[in-house]
């Protein structure tokens, strides 16, 4: 089998608005943007970054995501009440169909693969 590296030429990260639906906002006024740096040919799998300013929403996940916080921090409630605190340098899965609450107290921004039941358009 014949394999190649796909590399994305840009050196920048360009993060587009990728806003929080209203009906989940909590608190604040999130600001969230996205950048999609690559996806593999069935759409399926999709990596890049993601940033917020402060607020508290909540968010169903509909795909397995993998994530690497970058900078800033949250705190994550599950629906069982279950508090987790990300910061910098940690790692996190978040598995399709978890259902949490997010708290950003000023900034976050993270690295994530997703990896979605069917071909994810962003």
């Amino acid at each position: 089998m014949s394999a190649r590296v796909t590399a994305n030429p840009e050196s920048a990260v360009r993060l587009a608005d990728f806003p929080i639906p209203a009906d989940q906002i909590m608190a604040g006024a999130p600001v969230a943007r996205i950048w999609v740096n690559a996806q593999s040919a069935d759409k399926k799998v999709t990596q890049g970054a993601w940033d917020c300013t402060a607020g508290t929403f909540t968010w169903d996940y509909t795909w397995d995501e993998f994530m690497l916080i970058l900078e800033g921090e949250a705190i994550i409630t599950s629906e069982a009440g279950t508090v987790t605190r990300l910061r910098a340098g940690d790692h996190a899965n978040f598995p399709l169909g978890l259902k949490v609450t997010w708290q950003v107290p000023s900034y976050i921004k993270k690295s994530f693969v997703l990896r979605t039941p069917a071909p994810l358009e962003l």
